[in-house]
């Protein structure tokens, strides 16, 4: 989230009330002041209505963590996969399930279990979790998130 620019627009719309005043010095200057001590204020308010978001999108994201950080003074939401703590073993796998899967799908899968180490079966199991715990697998963001 860009601050600067923000406050900047803020402090040109009261610049230019300001400049109604018809140049009175003493309104001119109590006005730089209420400006100077508002710049704080502002940008406290900016990095409120961040974690404000943080929060709500983090509430419809289950599988997700999203928290608000500081890069280069501004905030930046930050958006990570959370990994499921599920553990189980063999012995554990007594229920079956029949899928049919399309050749590049079954492909992709079992591509991206080699990539984080894990079997096929143990790399869906991990991946249905979060979604069948929540109850709200399938659901569509849209937006812009720095991961």
């Amino acid at each position: 989230m860009e601050t600067k620019s923000i406050v900047s627009g803020i402090e040109a719309a009261l610049a230019d009330q300001l400049a109604l005043a018809g140049g009175d010095p003493v309104v001119v200057a109590a006005g730089e002041a209420l400006v100077a001590a508002l710049r704080p204020a502002l940008r406290r308010a900016m990095m409120d209505v961040a974690e404000q978001a943080a929060l709500e999108i983090d509430a419809q994201l289950p599988d997700h963590q999203v928290e608000v950080v500081l890069r280069d003074g501004d905030p930046t939401m930050v958006v990570r996969t959370e990994t499921s703590a599920v553990s189980f073993t063999t012995e554990d796998l007594d229920a079956r399930l029949t899928l049919r899967l399309p050749p590049q799908l079954k492909s992709e899968l079992e591509q991206a279990a080699r990539s984080v180490g894990d079997s096929i079966n143990g790399y869906v199991i991990r991946s249905l979790v979060g979604k069948a715990s929540t109850g709200k697998a399938g659901r569509r963001v849209s937006g812009t998130f720095e991961t």
